[in-house]
């Protein structure tokens, strides 16, 4: 695990210390995931907040007929999770996989709550993200609502630069809600400008 990447994050947000630092890396729970491991299950109860701490996770939905609709993707330094599952111990909404060789830095519900209430650094650092967090969604409500499927694209492109050439065509599509053949003729059209 990176510890200093790690404390760079934490440190861009707010003022922690060496201690939280130290406490943060004893309460969480390291992971290596490969490409394609599943880092939890729909349905599955035990959601953990989790820091990717290098890699590229993919979060998504299945529903009845087993498709599957992909809610975000996560890079370096990102957190994931299914938030309302790590609240309230309930079976998790969503899958969460790697999309490449990945390293994870696991927070259970328990540990997270006495890293805030031993380290109140933390406390102001998630409600930080956490803000951040819900603006984002809102305006990616609003996007899909209001914004063509280029439109859609462009901004996919601008808030994930690179992450074109990992993540399959298919699982962008279905992150921006359009066929895998709709975003091909998007791309055609682009490189033909």
């Amino acid at each position: 695990m990176s510890l200093e990447k790690i404390t760079e994050n934490f440190r861009r947000h707010t003022a922690v210390t060496e201690r939280d630092i130290e406490l943060f890396t004893e309460l969480s729970k390291s992971k290596s995931l490969g490409k394609n491991e599943m880092l939890i299950e729909q349905d599955q109860p035990g959601a953990a907040l989790t820091l990717i701490v290098s890699g590229c996770l993919m979060t998504f939905y299945s529903d009845k007929d087993c498709d599957p609709h992909v809610m975000q993707f996560g890079r370096e330094m990102w957190w994931t999770g299914d938030l309302q599952a790590f609240v309230e111990n309930t079976p998790s909404l969503y899958s969460i996989k790697a999309l490449v060789d990945s390293e994870v830095a696991m927070l259970e519900k328990e540990k997270f709550d006495q890293l805030c209430r031993e380290a109140p650094a933390f406390e102001r650092y998630f409600r930080i993200l956490f803000q951040k967090s819900l603006v984002s969604h809102q305006k990616r409500i609003i996007r899909n609502i209001s914004n063509t499927a280029e439109e859609k694209y462009e901004q996919f492109l601008k808030s994930h630069p690179g992450l074109e050439l990992t993540v399959p065509q298919k699982h962008i599509a279905s992150y921006l809600g359009i066929t895998p053949e709709f975003l091909s003729k998007i791309r055609k059209k682009r490189v033909g400008k």
